[in-house]
């Protein structure tokens, strides 16, 4: 997935990531852009069409005419809201982690424990198009509910994110990392292998 772009708040809203619409009254509704898609209210539909291409921060307007500002969800709101089958690491944790480990855009991270992705997607976003993240996970079904979290977050899954399955021990790569975060039971037993792969 080479072509994948990060969305921004630059960039308009595109085909198959999430938005929240934020009705008068403040209510809130999360909706998956699909073409051809309709977003059913009590005042009348809104055209998924309608929304695609525009800017985020656009105002939709249904058929009855009722109006919705339309916002990317914000990652701390998916983080709290993520399905979830592990604990996840919350807003406020994962924004010290990625203080004290000074995680940097472009930067090589390791990142053992993947468990729902939470943490997976404040580092995809902090380390940007040019980081590289390799998450391992020894148990498949977690691994599964991450990736879900994240395509659910960015609309398909970032070429920069490889998930490998396994002990990370046994199974860890041969590539070079800058940053390591161990979030399991026993990581003084990998202290030896990533040791190996961090660059001084």
């Amino acid at each position: 997935m080479t072509d994948f772009t990060y969305p921004t708040t630059t960039s308009p809203l595109r085909e198959g990531e999430r938005v929240v619409m934020t009705d008068a009254k403040g209510r809130r509704h999360t909706v998956k852009l699909k073409a051809g898609g309709n977003f059913h209210t009590t005042h009348g539909g809104i055209s998924h069409d309608d929304l695609i291409g525009q800017p985020e921060g656009v105002v939709a307007l249904s058929v009855g005419g009722a109006e919705f500002l339309v916002f990317r969800p914000l990652l701390h709101d998916v983080m709290v809201a993520m399905p979830r089958q592990a604990a996840v690491i919350y807003p406020k944790d994962a924004a010290h982690i990625l203080m004290q480990t000074d995680i940097f855009p472009g930067a090589r991270v390791l990142e053992a424990g993947v468990g729902s992705g939470a943490l997976s997607l404040a580092l995809l976003r902090a380390l940007g198009p040019a980081g590289r993240l390799y998450s391992y996970e020894r148990r498949a079904e977690f691994a599964e509910v991450a990736r879900k979290n994240v395509r659910s977050f960015y609309g398909e899954e970032p070429g920069t994110w490889e998930v490998r399955l396994g002990d990370l021990a046994e199974v860890i790569g041969p590539e070079e990392i800058d940053r390591a975060i161990l979030d399991m039971l026993a990581p003084w037993d990998c202290i030896d292998a990533v040791a190996e792969r961090l660059v001084p």
